[in-house]
C-alpha cells in the first residue's frame, strides 16, 4: 500500500501532537541543566581567578617588600663599604702638584728583552762587578738572581720567605736588602762567603714600630745603609698594593732612614713624604735622592742632614712636576740619574686633591677595581733620564708595553726595566 503525501503529513502532524511536548520538555530540562553545569562552571573559574589574582597580589607584594628590603640593605652595605667602613689611611686633602712642560729630551732606541721565566714580579735590579743582578719571584718565595747582562749564566744567589723589595751592594761586597713579609718590613744583611750564604736580620722595627713597607735601600762608602719605609700604613697585600693605598690617601708619613752597621742604631733622615718608593746616593755631591710617589717629584738632601721634612729647610724638590709617579731610582757611572714611572698621572685622582670623600671610596674599592684607577700604557712615559747637576733632561724611554714600571737599572750603553706581571726584562740603548 502506498502512503500518499496527505497520509505522511497526518502521520507526522499526529507523531509531533503526541511526542513533541515530550521532547520539548526533554530539551527544555537538558538545556536548564546545561546552563546550571555552565554557571556553575563559570562561578568556580571565577573563584579560581579571583583566588589566582589574591595570590599574585600576595606574591607581588611579598617581593616588593623583600625588594624594598633588599634596596635598603644594598644601599646602607654600600654606604658603609664605600663611604664608612674603615680603612687603615684615612685620605687627606693636598694640592696638586703643576704638569711639567716637555723637556726636548732625545727618545732612547729600541732595545729588546731577556727571559727570565718561571720568574715573575722583578721588583730590584742592580748591576755589581759586571754582573746583572734581580730580585723576583719564584712561587710563593722571593729570590736574588744573578746573569750576564745578556741574560746567560743565570744562577740563584738566595730564596727568602716575603718579598724582596729592594738590595744594594755595599763596597765590601755585602748585600744590603729590604723585605716585605707577613710580620711586616725587613732590612737584611747578607754575606757570602766558600760555606754560603748567611742572611742577618738588622731592622724590623724604629722606635717600637714595626717598618711597614720599605721600598728601596742604598749604600754608601763608609758603611751607611739608607733605607725608606713608604708610609706608616701596613702594606697587607704587597708592595703593589701598598704603592697604590699611599697614592690615593697621600698621608705623607713616608719616611727615610739611616742605619749605622758599627753602632746598630737608626736615625731618620727625611720624613713627610707621600710614597718614599725610591732611593739614590750621588756620593760625589754627598746628595740622597728621593723619589716622592704622591707629590710627583723627586726631593734632594745632603746625606749627613737628619730629621728633615720634604720640602722644608734642607730638603729641596730637585725634580718636580714629573708626568708620572716616580718609583725606582738609579745613577749610572756619569752621573745621570734615571726616573721610573709606576703609573702615568691620573687627572681624577689630582682633580680630587683636595677632597677626601671620594679618594676614601676608592680607597674601599676592591684590589682589582683599585688597580683600574691607575695604569701605564704603552704610549706613555716609562722611564727618564736627568743630568742632577745640570737639571736638562737627556732622554726619554717610553712605553713599549702596559704595566707599571718596578725596576730599571743602567748598565753601559743599556737601561734594563722591569714590568709588573711580567717574567722579562726590557732593555732599550741610551
Amino acid at each position: 500500500m502506498r502512503i500518499g503525501l496527505v497520509e505522511l503529513l497526518l502521520i507526522l502532524l499526529i507523531a509531533s501532537l503526541t511526542v513533541g511536548p515530550s521532547a520539548a520538555l526533554w530539551v527544555d530540562r537538558w538545556m536548564r541543566r546545561a546552563q546550571k553545569t555552565s554557571a556553575a562552571a563559570a562561578r568556580r573559574r571565577a573563584a579560581q581567578e579571583a583566588q589566582r589574582a589574591a595570590e599574585r597580589e600576595e606574591v607581588l607584594q611579598r617581593f616588593q617588600k623583600l625588594s624594598i628590603v633588599f634596596v635598603l640593605c644594598a644601599a646602607v652595605a654600600l654606604i658603609w663599604g664605600l663611604v664608612l667602613r674603615p680603612i687603615e689611611a684615612a685620605p687627606t686633602p693636598y694640592t696638586a702638584p703643576d704638569v711639567r712642560q716637555e723637556t726636548g729630551a732625545q727618545t732612547a732606541a729600541e732595545g729588546g728583552v731577556l727571559e727570565l721565566a718561571p720568574y715573575t714580579e722583578i721588583s730590584a735590579l742592580r748591576e755589581n762587578n759586571g754582573w746583572l743582578y734581580a730580585a723576583a719571584r719564584s712561587g710563593k718565595n722571593g729570590c736574588l738572581l744573578r746573569m750576564q747582562p745578556d741574560g746567560t749564566g743565570r744562577t740563584e744567589v738566595l730564596t727568602t720567605a716575603g718579598e724582596i723589595t729592594d738590595f744594594a751592594f755595599a763596597p765590601d761586597g755585602t748585600i744590603w736588602m729590604t723585605t716585605l713579609e707577613s710580620e711586616g718590613g725587613r732590612l737584611y744583611r747578607v754575606n757570602s762567603d766558600q760555606w754560603g750564604v748567611t742572611v742577618e736580620l738588622t731592622v724590623s722595627q724604629i722606635d717600637g714600630r714595626a717598618l711597614s713597607c720599605p721600598t728601596a735601600v742604598a749604600t754608601a762608602s763608609d758603611g751607611a745603609v739608607y733605607f725608606t719605609d713608604l708610609a706608616a700604613a701596613c702594606a697587607r697585600h704587597g708592595v703593589e698594593s701598598a704603592l697604590r693605598t699611599e697614592l690615593t690617601a697621600h698621608t705623607g708619613t713616608g719616611s727615610v732612614y739611616v742605619y749605622d752597621p758599627a753602632a746598630r742604631t737608626v736615625e731618620t733622615v727625611l720624613t713627610g713624604i707621600a710614597g718614599a718608593s725610591g732611593l739614590a746616593l750621588d756620593e760625589a755631591a754627598e746628595t740622597l735622592y728621593v723619589s716622592d710617589l704622591g707629590s710627583r717629584c723627586v726631593w734632594a738632601v745632603d746625606t749627613a742632614a737628619r730629621d728633615r721634612t720634604a720640602g722644608g729647610k734642607g730638603c729641596s724638590t730637585h725634580l718636580y712636576g714629573l708626568p708620572g709617579y716616580p718609583g725606582a731610582l738609579s745613577l749610572d757611572a756619569d752621573g745621570t740619574l734615571y726616573i721610573s714611572y709606576r703609573w702615568a698621572r691620573s687627572g681624577w685622582l689630582e682633580d680630587h686633591a683636595g677632597r677626601t670623600l671620594l679618594r676614601g671610596m676608592a680607597l674601599r674599592l676592591s684590589q682589582t677595581m683599585q688597580e683600574g684607577l691607575f695604569s701605564l700604557s704603552a704610549s706613555d712615559i716609562r722611564a727618564e733620564a736627568v743630568a742632577p747637576a745640570s737639571g736638562s733632561w737627556q732622554r726619554t724611554i717610553p712605553g713599549g708595553s702596559s704595566g707599571s714600571t718596578t725596576a730599571l737599572c743602567p748598565v753601559d750603553s743599556r737601561v734594563y726595566l722591569a714590568i709588573s706581571g711580567e717574567t722579562k726584562l726590557h732593555w732599550v740603548r741610551v
